[in-house]
């Protein structure tokens, strides 16, 4: 095995078991030396790889928010109009979610817990964030009411998050047309008149 390879191997481990851990205890119930425990690493082997918590929450936030934008915009297609876009958009990342339970409790984890406040502000301005960026086009255009980023965001993701922890739930069992449903719904709030 080459170096690279352990050392992208380690810190795989390193993410992963963080994220199973998170998912367990929550973030503030996970510390590093579980972390590394639990990854199988020395506690000492984390710090050669991550500064400290703080970095590896950073970087999972970040592993997490690209594969939500990977789901999110996984079959964006040039030709098709905005609405569809968002229902596709909508769809898929509720399914991610729903495939990913452990993404899913770090991501509300990750936003309401205010110890990490000092990662949130130097990740979540992201210039030229897609997400932003969609539903911005979405009001350009004619397709949104116009309102700021942070309501639209609060009712499509809110509802994808809970939408997918009710799944998870066994509460109820989604079909794509039930999700088509929900995503009909928010489109009708957000849609303009």
């Amino acid at each position: 095995m080459n170096v690279q390879s352990e050392t992208a191997d380690k810190r795989k481990a390193i993410l992963e078991s963080t994220l199973e851990l998170i998912r367990q205890y929550g973030l503030q119930g996970t510390p590093i030396s579980l972390i590394a425990k639990n990854a199988n690493v020395a506690a000492g082997t984390i710090y050669h790889y991550f500064q400290n918590k703080e970095a590896i929450i950073s970087e999972l936030y970040q592993m997490i928010r690209e594969e939500m934008l990977a789901a999110m915009f996984m079959e964006e297609n040039e030709g098709s109009d905005f609405r569809a876009q968002f229902f596709r958009g909508w769809t898929n990342l509720c399914r991610y979610f729903i495939s990913h339970p452990g993404s899913l409790i770090f991501i509300q984890q990750y936003n309401s817990t205010p110890d990490f406040k000092s990662i949130k502000k130097k990740t979540n301005k992201i210039p030229g964030d897609k997400f932003s960026e969609f539903f911005q086009s979405g009001m350009d255009t004619g397709y949104l009411k116009k309102m700021e980023y942070n309501l639209v965001a609060s009712v499509v993701f809110g509802a994808i998050i809970a939408t997918a922890k009710y799944h998870i739930s066994g509460r109820f069992d989604y079909t794509d047309g039930d999700l088509c449903k929900i995503a009909t719904i928010i489109w009708d709030g957000i849609k303009l008149q």
